[in-house]
């Protein structure tokens, strides 16, 4: 069944959600798989640390996780430790990384979960090799230009006076590209050479070669030269466009629908919403629908966004409000639409891509925001 396609069967069967939420979110799961394989055959010879960070960034993390795990993956990384702890209790034998571990950092607990953290200062190096058990897993994160999290430069050759890594099994050296999407940014460049420049010093230290890793999703789009050992995908699976103002290679795996709640008719002259922000300028056919900013549908829409019924485009009218939005269906004849209709918020008819623009925002920030009430069913 191809994602979007709410015909009537469709609503009949997600009919009890959306009598008990008034909206749900819909995850195709072919999708899913279909950006699996492009992101395998770019990423060639180098291994797939997916990243579902933020609770699979909105999506729920389990059930995505079940998802990849089906389809081969054996690591993944996730934000913190509360996340970890999460998904360990489901998945026993799956390697979780942690990028940031709090602090003060936390190696018992870390230990007690079996989960592999990502250090990235001298002092989360110092605790883990002088609380954790001797050859100790971790990731050390390198900082190559982003000033956000890892070690500098100046970090790195202090290393090289003290015995701090002595005692580590470190899986590999990471560091995060500034501009992936965009490959003509000279910036990537700069940043990889200093990985393996850092990475260099650091092997030296060790006495021997450790792996090294560049690549979020945008960055296993800028060549062969930046896969180097492990790639670390994310939002690549959802299908959110990995390239900078261009096709998307990959197919979106999310929609979102609401449906109506209430049809009337509103007169020339009245206002509608809070605010009074509007005044309609004629008579018109207007529907409340079962959605607002409290469920991923921004106050920025107010007077200016727009949905989908039955493939029609429908304009926002009045302020968008907490779980209520009203829309001009002005287009359809009086009883053509009836409560409990689906109307599409994106999907088939305006990608998550264009809905973020519309939002001044990007694609990651419109699902991380979409409300944990809303269900969301992988289809």
């Amino acid at each position: 069944m191809e994602i979007n396609k709410l015909n009537q069967d469709i609503k009949k069967k997600y009919n009890k959600y959306f009598q008990q939420y008034g909206s749900v979110l819909l995850i195709n799961k072919n999708n899913i798989i279909y950006n699996s394989k492009i992101i395998s055959n770019k990423s060639k010879k180098s291994k797939i640390f997916p990243v579902i960070k933020a609770n699979a960034y909105g999506m729920g993390v389990i059930s995505i996780t079940n998802i990849l795990i089906e389809l081969g993956y054996k690591n993944i990384f996730l934000a913190n430790i509360a996340e970890g702890i999460e998904v360990r209790k489901k998945f026993k034998s799956l390697n979780i990384y942690i990028l940031n571990c709090g602090q003060p950092f936390n190696a018992q607990i870390l230990i007690k979960h079996n989960l592999i953290p990502v250090l990235n200062s001298l002092e989360d190096i110092k605790s883990w090799e002088y609380n954790s058990f001797n050859n100790a897993s971790c990731v050390i994160h390198l900082d190559t230009g982003m000033n956000r999290l890892g070690l500098s430069y100046s970090n790195i050759l202090e290393l090289k006076k003290t015995k701090y890594i002595n005692n580590l099994n470190i899986k590999f050296l990471m560091t995060h590209l500034a501009f992936a999407e965009n490959i003509k940014k000279k910036f990537n460049e700069i940043q990889l050479n200093k990985l393996q420049k850092y990475a260099k010093i650091i092997s030296k230290i060790k006495n021997k070669s450790i792996q090294t890793s560049i690549c979020n999703s945008s960055g296993i789009w800028l060549g062969e030269e930046y896969l180097l050992n492990i790639v670390r995908p994310g939002a690549s699976f959802l299908g959110i466009n990995p390239l900078f103002n261009k096709k998307n290679p990959l197919k979106e795996t999310v929609s979102l629908y609401a449906q109506i709640t209430q049809i009337r008719k509103a007169f020339k002259g009245t206002s509608i919403g809070y605010g009074q922000t509007i005044k309609l300028k004629k008579d018109s056919l207007i529907a409340t629908i079962s959605i607002g900013y409290s469920n991923g549908l921004s106050r920025l829409l107010s007077n200016k966004g727009s949905v989908y019924i039955k493939n029609k485009k429908l304009t926002i009218l009045g302020r968008v409000s907490m779980d209520l939005t009203v829309i001009d269906i002005s287009k359809f004849d009086d009883g053509e639409l009836k409560i409990g209709d689906i109307v599409e918020i994106f999907g088939d008819n305006k990608s998550l891509e264009k809905f973020a623009r519309e939002n001044g925002t990007i694609p990651y920030e419109i699902l991380c925001n979409v409300d944990k009430n809303i269900p969301k069913i992988i289809v």
